[in-house]
């Protein structure tokens, strides 16, 4: 709602504020236009001059001080300036309205504006047409809260039945303090397909922990064959030695030529390196193993530690739900009184707008009529009389 295009017509007579972002440009310059932000301390930074106290200055008399303030610490003779407001403060518009929340501020802007940027009153207690719309409108609200909340209901349930082992959904799945906020017959609706999910999840369960269980009994197989390799090897070691031992002895007494030893040294020490290779590979495969194990332990562990924070998870959106339905419960209530005691009556006579508006170092809290301004920064609290009140408000 808020763009600097309309800075330049921002009234001379606004009154600046904490937060607010002023625009400054000094025209006798090449530099573009600057903003500064008003300090909690109601002062703004400025250039060569720094802070200077603007907050409850109307933007004509601050814009008259910072030329003075220039002149008079000789830093221009007499400049040229332009100040506007670049941004306000948001105000907050909660209480009994629609669309609840922060909004941007325009200058002038009454209470009942700022309740018309937030949807309106939560009830429209002056026009008969519009209550009836707001009551149908409700009650789809209401119906549509009713059945997500049977759905997650047999969500949670189905959390808890796998946490248990359970191959079915079960109403007792349920603590006491939900069954009794939970439509049974829309719970009940929902049992089919969350008895499938149930049945699809232990499944997928038990093959991924058959799977981890095949690869660790492979693992260990495979280790048992190297132990059994390694075995054989050694013994072909021990051959090797003791030939090549036998051979050296023989070229030592001059029975055969020494270079027949060198054939014989070649293959104990091919023999030598086998057996090494095959200990790595059974390292590795150990290491391998070890792994898998370890998946394997934390396995269930993890898969719980899953079901426990989807239970939680849907614990939580259940009680949103629940606090959602109660509210929109309260309004159906409250309409209904009004319909039967607010005929006729001006929503001004219902509504009261109360301000929490901070000044110097407290808040401050009024009461306005609709048509007064707010100011930036405003908390406006729309309050909703009470039925009984009706008849003095009349």
């Amino acid at each position: 709602m808020v763009s600097s295009i309309g800075w330049a017509t921002t009234p001379d007579g606004y009154l600046i504020s904490v937060g607010d972002e002023l625009e400054l440009d000094i025209l006798d310059d090449n530099e573009p236009p600057q903003r500064f932000t008003v300090g909690r301390d109601g002062e703004v930074q400025l250039p060569y001059i720094g802070g200077l106290q603007v907050s409850s200055i109307a933007v004509g008399d601050a814009r008259d001080l910072i030329h003075r303030t220039y002149v008079q610490r000789e830093i221009f003779v007499d400049p040229s300036i332009e100040l506007s407001i670049a941004s306000f403060r948001p105000i907050s518009v909660l209480g009994d309205v629609q669309n609840p929340g922060n909004f941007d501020y325009q200058p002038f802007m009454t209470a009942e504006q700022a309740v018309g940027l937030a949807g309106g009153p939560a009830i429209s207690a002056n026009n008969e047409e519009a209550r009836v719309l707001e009551r149908r409108n409700l009650k789809g609200a209401l119906n549509s809260l009713e059945y997500d909340l049977g759905l997650l209901a047999a969500q949670y349930a189905r959390s808890q039945a796998l946490l248990k082992g359970e191959g079915n959904l079960n109403w007792s799945n349920l603590p006491s303090d939900l069954r009794q906020g939970v439509n049974r017959e829309l719970f009940d609706e929902h049992k089919a397909n969350e008895d499938q999910v149930i049945a699809l999840e232990t499944q997928n369960a038990v093959t991924q922990r058959g799977l981890l269980t095949q690869a660790v009994s492979e693992a260990e197989n495979q280790i048992a064959i190297l132990r059994q390799r390694e075995v054989v090897q050694r013994k072909i070691v021990t051959v090797s030695q003791t030939e090549l031992e036998r051979m050296i002895d023989l070229a030592t007494r001059g029975l055969i030529p020494k270079f027949d030893v060198r054939n014989f040294e070649l293959q104990a020490s091919q023999a030598e390196s086998s057996l090494l290779d095959h200990r790595e590979r059974q390292s590795e495969a150990i290491v391998q193993l070890t792994t898998l194990m370890g998946r394997l332990s934390q396995f269930d562990s993890h898969l719980e530690q899953q079901r426990l924070t989807e239970s939680q998870r849907i614990r939580n959106e259940i009680n949103k739900l629940i606090s959602n339905r109660n509210s929109v419960e309260d309004r159906l209530a409250l309409l209904d009184q009004w319909m039967n005691a607010a005929s006729g009556l001006e929503s001004e006579l219902l509504l009261e707008f109360q301000v929490r508006r901070r000044e110097g170092n407290g808040v401050r809290k009024l009461l306005l009529r609709p048509d007064e301004e707010l100011s930036p920064g405003d908390l406006l609290v729309i309050v909703v009389k009470p039925p009984e009140t009706l008849g003095e408000a009349q």
